[in-house]
């Protein structure tokens, strides 16, 4: 296991609702700018001060990021052949809208110069807030304190708050306020590295017009090539004893926009600037360049008129109401637990959540990987979401609806006759991987959101979305593998599947990749009963239809919708039957020396890398090593039979599980943060405790502790969602597999107890696991029925089952009308 052990000094202190900062550094500013990264899933800010910073090159990055708003240019490569990606997408840095400078009479305020004193710097997980603040005494003796608030609401998509308060602590005088937005921004160039930056060279936002009204000033820009457009409002509102005397300058003459406020002030007295801010573009509305100014103007118009208290409260609310259902509590270690609700904050504002956006690998914290989506959706956040908020994994969902039909074009770019191929890294649903062994190849990409879907429908019974909306994704990719895969006579005239790249990037352009073909099957078979159940009217479920004797309700409008999208993309009973035939014979590699699973036909005929015997400075391999020389070997970059096992651990057995996890853990250099969390989980399924809790400590604190030295790029987001599964799927074993639900919890030997919720098709369920044994309480809904390893449970709304290690007994605790809770044994 070539894996770093986590750091032993914590880079903040240990707090299990807030990130605290509590002196500056140039070393750490770059890091610091994404740990305290804001967004709400649209809006996205790195964070940068609203002063500005002056230090060294490389230290520090400007950041201001809309989820899905990207520019596009023609790729080009030296040699080309037909099907290559054609076009970039680059989530691009947008409008700085957090100037706010300072002036003490002529001195300006900066954390490079002066004497800093008393700072601290919050993000606060419960309050939803980015604080700072701190003594300055100017070079002259000067001494004020700042204390600024930043906020960008979850309730409302295109608005930033900042909140700005100056108090004089020794002089009487003058203060100024330049408040300004910046359309002159870039995006960062990569270098070296093709996991950051772009190869966007200049600015691509030209600024179309600036308008400046007595209540508001607002750029317009746009983009280079995909000619969207983006609104940048502000309105600022200045708070002061001396309100009658401050006056507001033209900023016109410079390259920015915006408003000088010159305020006297006496010792002791507050002054405080709030600035609303606006982002709306022609990818939210397709309006009018008036009507979108329009549209930005109204957002800080209402939300002046509201305030920033109330901004704050309603922030507030809204998280409450998340953490009550999303919260993870361990009890006893505050640095696991502020890990797990600092991954939680970020996954949340970072996730779009109008069905246009997703979430980028780096979610809006920094600009590597440009912004794209990948599978980290489907395969890793939407397990976050599902079980907590399944409103937003739906959405999620619904992105790869409306991008299908571009997943339809790509596959037929590629030679497919019929079915839809989804983007290995996009934006709006165009391919743009330029590497495609390791891009476009990966066609599990397709499995992994029809098995998404599967995973959301069992999660929620959700038969609307299902209906309208996962099945045509179902039938359209199971059609991809009929197309792709042949019957091999050399192989019992198996299904196999050739020319693909599994979730392992160290090995590519492989015959029979054992995941692939796995979640394929998986695909087919899915597909093929959807659509039997759509065609016998929805009755019952995919997975069961009733019997003579049970009552049921049949829907013909479900059997109408059926028809018309099989007419929609001109499939027929025979097609569906063909999926059935392919999955029953789908090829399995199996080697039965090792009794283990290849990962491919040729993947165990190869040389083992010697990782033991690598240099640590020469790891991670993809920028050290030819590719050529990695394809010839035994390593992974990260888990792909091993993410198999966990998937679908219902098909395979304990033993089976630890051969295989047993052979693959050795060859496995973890240079990919998706990989600790599926070791951890699958260590926990066979057994291996310890190995387990390794794995957990080296995601939860990823960020938080830089484990890979690359925090500054931006956030670890599917490393995130990992962490939360590592408890929930992990240590306390759930598996929610068709119609059932099940849980074998265990307790690390670390924690005294932790606990957790998880929405389950419309019921709220508490797990607690302690040393004593486990509670489940359901908090809400209908009656529940479910397993505790072997045993079946049910519980209605407000009553409790205690299970003790003992196998014995359980105790069962409901609530009783004036006598609390009552325990009962049976």
């Amino acid at each position: 296991m070539r894996i770093k052990k986590i750091k032993v000094s914590p880079i903040y202190s240990f707090d299990e609702w807030q990130v605290v900062e509590e002196q500056f550094t140039v070393e750490n500013n770059y890091r610091n700018e994404t740990i305290f990264s804001l967004g709400n899933g649209y809006i996205g800010m790195r964070g940068n001060f609203e002063e500005g910073y002056d230090g060294p090159e490389g230290t520090g990055v400007e950041g201001t990021y809309l989820n899905g708003f990207f520019d596009s240019e023609h790729i080009k490569y030296t040699e080309i052949a037909y099907g290559y990606a054609e076009k970039s997408q680059t989530m691009l840095n947008v409008t700085n809208s957090k100037i706010i400078k300072l002036y003490l009479e002529d001195e300006e305020f900066n954390m490079m110069s002066g004497e800093i004193s008393d700072y601290k710097r919050v993000l606060d997980l419960k309050a939803g807030t980015l604080k700072r603040s701190l003594v300055w005494t100017s070079p002259a003796g000067k001494k004020i304190r700042i204390e600024i608030t930043r906020v960008i609401p979850f309730t409302e998509k295109h608005l930033a708050v900042i909140n700005y308060t100056v108090t004089p602590l020794n002089f009487d005088g003058e203060i100024t306020f330049l408040s300004a937005l910046d359309g002159k921004v870039q995006n960062m160039t990569s270098q070296n590295d093709p996991r950051v930056g772009s190869s966007l060279q200049g600015p691509v936002l030209s600024v179309k017009a600036q308008v400046e009204e007595a209540d508001f000033k607002a750029i317009v820009q746009e983009t280079k090539n995909t000619k969207f457009l983006l609104v940048c409002a502000m309105k600022n509102q200045l708070s002061s004893h001396q309100m009658t005397a401050a006056r507001t300058e033209d900023l016109s003459f410079r390259s920015m926009l915006g408003d000088i406020f010159v305020v006297p002030v006496s010792k002791g007295d507050k002054v405080t600037l709030n600035k609303y801010i606006s982002f709306v573009t022609s990818r939210d509305y397709e309006v009018s360049q008036a009507e979108l100014l329009d549209k930005a103007v109204d957002v800080i118009r209402k939300a002046e008129k509201v305030g920033f208290a109330e901004i704050c409260g309603k922030q507030q609310d809204y998280l409450k109401e998340f953490w009550q259902r999303t919260d993870v509590v361990i009890e006893g270690d505050p640095a696991l637990q502020q890990g797990l609700r600092f991954n939680s904050f970020h996954l949340l504002q970072s996730t779009g959540r109008d069905g246009k956006t997703n979430i980028s690998a780096k979610g809006l914290t920094g600009e590597g990987y440009e912004g794209h989506y990948f599978w980290d959706t489907e395969t890793y956040i939407l397990s976050f979401f599902l079980f907590n908020n399944p409103k937003i994994a739906r959405k999620l969902l619904e992105f790869r609806y409306n991008t299908l039909d571009k997943a339809r074009k790509r596959a037929e770019e590629i030679g497919h006759k019929k079915g839809a191929l989804f983007p290995w890294r996009t934006i709006d649903g165009e391919e743009c991987s330029t590497y495609f062994p390791a891009g476009t190849a990966q066609y599990h990409i397709d499995a992994d959101i029809a098995f998404a879907i599967k995973r959301y429908y069992d999660a929620t019974g959700d038969r609307d979305f299902l209906i309208h909306y996962g099945a045509e994704i179902l039938f359209e990719t199971a059609r991809l593998w009929l197309d792709l895969g042949r019957y091999n006579k050399r192989k019992n005239n198996k299904f196999c599947i050739y020319g693909v790249t599994g979730p392992d990037e160290y090995t590519a352009i492989v015959n029979n990749n054992c995941y692939t073909n796995l979640m394929a099957k998986e695909n087919l078979e899915f597909a093929y009963k959807v659509a039997v159940w759509l065609k016998h009217d929805g009755v019952g479920s995919p997975y069961k239809r009733p019997g003579k004797a049970e009552e049921t309700t049949v829907d013909h409008q479900v059997g109408e919708v059926y028809k018309k999208l099989a007419q929609k993309i001109a499939l027929e009973d025979q097609e569906i039957m063909e999926w059935k035939k392919a999955a029953d014979r789908m090829y399995i590699p199996y080697d039965r020396r090792l009794r283990i699973l290849p990962q491919d036909d040729s993947f165990l005929d190869k040389p083992i890398w010697d990782l033991e015997k690598t240099p640590l400075e020469k790891f991670p391999l993809l920028l050290n090593y030819h590719p050529l020389l990695i394809y010839k070997h035994q390593v992974c970059k990260q888990p792909d039979l091993i993410l198999a096992l966990l998937l679908l651990g219902h098909k395979f057995t304990k033993s089976m599980k630890r051969r295989n996890y047993d052979y693959y853990e050795k060859i496995t250099c973890h240079d990919s943060s998706l990989s600790p969390c599926i070791f951890s989980m699958v260590a926990s399924h066979v057994g291996y405790y310890e190995k387990a809790y390794e794995y957990f400590m080296s995601t939860v604190r990823l960020d938080l502790d830089d484990f890979y030295g690359n925090t500054k790029d931006g956030i670890h987001a599917a490393s995130m969602a990992g962490a939360w599964m590592c408890v929930v799927y992990g240590f306390a074993g759930m598996v929610a597999h068709e119609d059932t639900l099940s849980f074998a919890p265990y307790l690390p030997k670390q924690w005294a107890e932790y606990r957790f919720k998880i929405t389950y098709r419309g019921r709220l369920l508490q797990v607690t696991v302690g040393k004593k044994g486990v509670e489940y309480r359901l908090l809400a809904g209908e009656g529940l029925t479910f397993y505790h390893k072997t045993r079946k449970l049910t519980l209605k709304e407000g009553m409790a089952v205690f299970c003790p290690n003992s196998p014995h007994f359980v105790s069962w605790l409901r609530r009783t009308r004036g006598r609390g809770l009552l325990r009962e044994r049976l």
